[in-house]
């Protein structure tokens, strides 16, 4: 705990003193503290959600903690942003929305309570790939992770048996490309007449951006000339041959996927492979555990349970590997009156030991970790057997480059999912869609001021990141 909390504490114990000799501990009781902690319903939501209480116990604190779907929590954040409500206290932040509230100074930088509380904190445990791409912005901290996400491969292993075809590596593998990934599909589609090769997810604007982004960076597409080194360049690179290229593989993809999946969200995709016959499909990593059930967090377990295998993505031959890397951070609002209470709160429950409470819990769905060792665990290992697969795709993952988090993201990423799922619906050719996409990003990038970039850059690397964190270690 820092000297400002100590400082604190010292005050509230005397008050407490003199409340309790005045009137009995009733001023005492009436001022217990209460914090508002808004979070994004993610399966770490609902392990949060069953450890709370102990946090209540430990510290007196009284915590309110609120689940929001996604498009909602959104929402409700700006409302209270522009309004500046005082009523939040934690909230749960996307890396796309990062940059965007720390530029409007609607979260507050966590860089000097992490010095001053770094032997508590220990950012040295972080996996700085997660760091990188989920907390800094612009060389300060804004938030720390509750929940990073990478991509992997998941696949039947009932249906992988009756294919006849080896299992997909859990280590780099020189055969493991892109043009064998679509071998596996075709030969799985071809099982029987209800069995699919894949799944894919095709809604609009937001979910299909975030499985498409990952096929294309894999094929070496990066959406500006220049970023996120420096000197930033916004130049669209959208409508490129690798680009046209990786949206016809994921039509193709398409046609070995269930019709319907053209709408699949985020979830629809995890429950499809958890309840149908569904070869292999690439997606987030809380799939790992989320397919062992018949439905998001509902206790029935998926009749695939038990015959599944999780592997790495595979590569395209002569492009960098670059793995998606996203998830969920746990920031503090400018407008907070306890922001004290809330640093607390996000140093308990971003630590090792509540991370393991938290997977340990049944049942049994979170490992979404930010510290390494956790993945090393032999009490977690037990549970999530794939860890060490998982910590793979987070060491190679950037952000930054497969979803990069500019201010104006979400609005890019509209225009985006737009054209994606036109080209899935055969309402444009690959190269059409591209092209409006393109046409699209300049007009936005333009308007805002991106094109041509006269603002300050700064050299956003992984380098840069790993050695903040050496300089807030103990």
């Amino acid at each position: 705990m820092n000297n400002r909390v100590r400082k604190a504490g010292v005050f509230v114990v005397t008050a407490a003193a003199v409340s309790t000799l005045l009137f009995g501990g009733t001023l005492c009781q009436a001022q217990k503290t209460t914090i508002n902690v808004l979070s994004v319903q993610d399966p770490f939501w609902f392990a949060l959600e069953k450890v709370v209480p102990q946090y209540e116990k430990e510290t007196g604190v009284k915590v309110n903690l609120q689940g929001l779907a996604y498009d909602a929590m959104h929402a409700k954040l700006i409302t209270s942003f522009i309004g500046k409500t005082k009523g939040l206290d934690v909230i749960t932040i996307d890396q796309m929305w990062l940059s965007q509230y720390a530029e409007n100074r609607w979260i507050v930088p966590l860089t000097s309570y992490i010095k001053a509380d770094r032997e508590e904190v220990r950012m040295n445990e972080f996996v700085p790939e997660a760091i990188h791409t989920m907390s800094e912005w612009r060389g300060d901290i804004y938030a720390m992770p509750i929940a990073p996400y990478g991509q992997f491969v998941m696949y039947r292993t009932d249906l992988l048996d009756q294919a006849g075809m080896q299992a997909p590596p859990t280590e780099p593998a020189a055969w493991w490309t892109w043009d064998k990934y679509m071998e596996y599909v075709e030969k799985f589609d071809q099982l029987g007449q209800d069995i699919y090769g894949t799944v894919i997810v095709g809604a609009q604007p937001v979910p299909i951006v975030h499985m498409y982004t990952q096929l294309a960076v894999s094929k070496g597409v990066r959406w500006f000339k220049q970023f996120p080194e420096a000197p930033w360049d916004f130049t669209p690179t959208i409508n490129t041959a690798k680009n046209v290229e990786a949206l016809k593989y994921y039509k193709k993809l398409y046609e070995h996927s269930p019709e319907e999946s053209i709408n699949y969200i985020w979830y629809d995709a995890g429950t499809a492979f958890s309840k149908k016959d569904i070869g292999i499909f690439f997606w987030w990593s809380p799939y790992g555990y989320l397919v062992r059930q018949a439905g998001y967090m509902v206790e029935e377990p998926s009749p695939n349970a038990g015959k599944y295998g999780v592997a790495l993505l595979p590569f395209e031959p002569g492009v960098q590997q670059v793995y998606s890397l996203g998830g969920w951070t746990l920031g503090i609002p400018a407008y907070s009156v306890y922001k004290e209470e809330a640093w607390d709160f996000i140093k308990w429950a971003t630590s090792r030991r509540i991370q393991k409470m938290m997977a340990l819990t049944p049942p049994y769905q979170f490992n979404d970790f930010a510290r390494e060792k956790l993945f090393t665990d032999e009490d977690i290992i037990e549970h999530y057997p794939w860890l060490s697969t998982q910590l793979y795709t987070l060491k190679l993952g950037n952000g930054k480059i497969t979803r990069p988090p500019i201010p104006i993201y979400s609005t890019l990423e509209g225009f985006y999912g737009l054209q994606l799922n036109s080209a899935l619906a055969g309402l444009k050719s690959p190269e059409a869609a591209l092209a409006d996409a393109e046409t699209q990003f300049n007009l936005i990038l333009k308007q805002n001021f991106y094109l041509p970039y006269g603002a300050a850059s700064y050299d956003d690397t992984l380098e840069s990141v790993e050695k903040l964190i050496q300089e807030l270690s103990p």
